[in-house]
């Protein structure tokens, strides 16, 4: 049984890292960048500008991006934040479905949403997706650039 086990850890591995080859190559660079999303943004929207400008630049740069909202940060796709708050030039959330549009991969944390009584239902930014850990885990690879704000 103890066989079995390591077999299957070493399966899930494997398929997460191929995974996360097949979209860094889809993506056409070996460097992706992941952007870890944690302040609440009705307290700290400068950071959370700041964050998605940076996904922004990313992106321009041809690079795979995925975006995390974690801790505070899941409340940005939701509606606990309005849909035209805003920071300097533009609502976060049409920055954030921007994002989406150019590709950027957008992922929710369950634990976090639950911990401050986020809903799935209260996500309203189409295609930020509740995460699972594998799905978020397949993202992020030994040359990932990890960014937090």
């Amino acid at each position: 049984m103890k066989g079995t086990n390591l077999l299957v850890i070493l399966c899930v591995l494997a398929s997460g890292a191929a995974a996360a080859a097949a979209w860094q190559t889809r993506r056409g660079t070996d460097a992706p960048v992941f952007v870890m999303v944690t302040c609440d943004p009705r307290q700290d929207a400068q950071s959370v500008d700041m964050a998605l400008k940076f996904a922004l630049f990313a992106l321009d740069e041809g690079r795979a991006v995925t975006i995390f909202f974690t801790v505070k940060g899941v409340y940005l796709p939701s509606r606990r934040v309005a849909a035209d708050f805003v920071y300097k030039d533009k609502p976060l959330q049409e920055q954030l479905r921007d994002l989406i549009a150019r590709g950027a991969d957008v992922h929710v944390c369950p634990v976090c949403m639950k911990a401050l009584d986020v809903t799935e239902a209260d996500i309203v930014v189409v295609n930020a997706k509740v995460t699972t850990r594998e799905r978020l885990f397949a993202r992020i690879g030994p040359s990932t650039a990890v960014f937090s704000f």
